[in-house]
């Protein structure tokens, strides 16, 4: 039986950097890899991916080393597989690092910002030297835009609240909804999907009212935090309102919903 957790995960933006990436896992150890590239890569990073292929699977097991296609310039995509990645990793008992070097900045805002939400560690591979001149290959020999690693940085570990898995998912019934919802009918559904219960009473059978205390901790425990958030607004007075999505709540959704919906391994 294969024995899961306690193990060294290494989440990898590529870019055009060999030693940056295999250095590192070498130096930390790893256990486990994922390497991510762009959808559609270049001519050129498709030979990054060749050679980093060769490379990481001679440090670990082929089994355990995943490439994944991502749309890399597009920053809400990009967090939320980060996220997602760290948070399966950690509820299954690893340690996860990511290397917030070898990729974009744009890929090291994501993966710091993803460590700082979900207990991962940041790291940074100060190179050796800069390859200024190109091209790329040298002698036959891929080299990439830096070569040796001086230093392996861990970058301090600070904690940012993370968006709350309850808030995301009753956000994300506010979104099948049309996005647009009443106060009633929100409950309702919040109810149906086991987010509240006990604050409907069923008048007949095509129709059922909430309680007063339903309204009052459906407000305590979403619209107000929701609001609070700027994720969504309320329009109208009264029972009667609307509650809305906001364009920052539709943002957050894209981001967080897959991050979620992650459920713990069973060991």
């Amino acid at each position: 039986m294969e024995l899961i957790g306690h193990k060294k995960v290494h989440i990898v933006p590529m870019g055009y950097e060999i030693d940056r990436i295999e250095l590192p896992l070498k130096r930390i150890g790893a256990d486990k890899v994922y390497l991510i590239t762009a959808e559609k890569e270049t001519e050129m990073g498709l030979r990054y991916l060749e050679e980093l292929d060769r490379r990481i699977k001679k440090i670990i097991n082929a089994k355990d080393f995943q490439v994944l296609g991502c749309p890399i310039w597009d920053f809400q995509k990009l967090m939320s597989l980060i996220c997602e990645l760290v948070r399966k990793e950690k509820l299954g008992g690893n340690f996860v690092y990511i290397n917030v070097s070898s990729g974009s900045k744009l890929s090291a805002i994501a993966g710091t910002l993803a460590s700082l939400m979900y207990g991962a560690t940041p790291y940074y591979a100060q190179t050796d030297r800069y390859n200024i001149k190109y091209p790329d290959i040298e002698n036959g020999e891929i080299l990439g835009i830096t070569s040796g690693v001086n230093e392996i940085l861990q970058i301090p570990s600070y904690t940012i609240e993370k968006p709350s898995d309850e808030l995301i998912k009753a956000l994300a019934i506010l979104s099948d909804n049309g996005g647009r919802i009443s106060q009633k009918d929100y409950i309702i559904e919040l109810e149906k999907s086991g987010f509240l219960n006990k604050v409907t009473i069923k008048k007949s059978e095509k129709r059922t009212e909430v309680t007063k205390k339903g309204y009052a901790k459906a407000k305590r425990q979403f619209f107000e935090k929701l609001e609070d958030k700027s994720w969504a607004v309320k329009t109208g007075k009264g029972r009667s309102s609307y509650i809305e999505i906001t364009n920052e709540g539709k943002d957050t959704l894209v981001t967080f919903i897959k991050v979620a919906c992650v459920e713990k391994k069973e060991s």
